[in-house]
């Protein structure tokens, strides 16, 4: 197995062995298919974590704050150049 696959498979089980709900486990997992394979980042936006997930936006959100809360992932915001918001950027910890 590949550094890179072993690499994905520990993110992926990681969260199995951690303190949240199933929903948290599929909010994660949502995420993590979208992160770079190289910086383990993303920055899918809630309405695309809903999508994918078939979990309500407040489930998403409040799923998002329990796996920072455990230290799963680093949640941050960012801003347009505008000063409008846009998807957060996540990191796999």
């Amino acid at each position: 197995m590949s550094k890179l696959n072993k690499d994905y498979m520990y993110f992926y089980t990681k969260v199995s062995s951690a303190n949240v709900t199933p929903a948290g486990r599929m909010v994660y997992r949502a995420l993590l298919r979208y992160a770079n394979r190289e910086t383990w980042s993303c920055f899918p936006s809630v309405k695309t974590i809903v999508n994918d997930t078939g979990l309500s936006e407040r489930t998403v959100r409040k799923q998002i704050k329990v796996l920072v809360e455990e230290e799963l992932i680093i949640k941050i915001p960012r801003k347009r150049e505008n000063n409008g918001n846009t998807s957060n950027m996540y990191f796999f910890n």
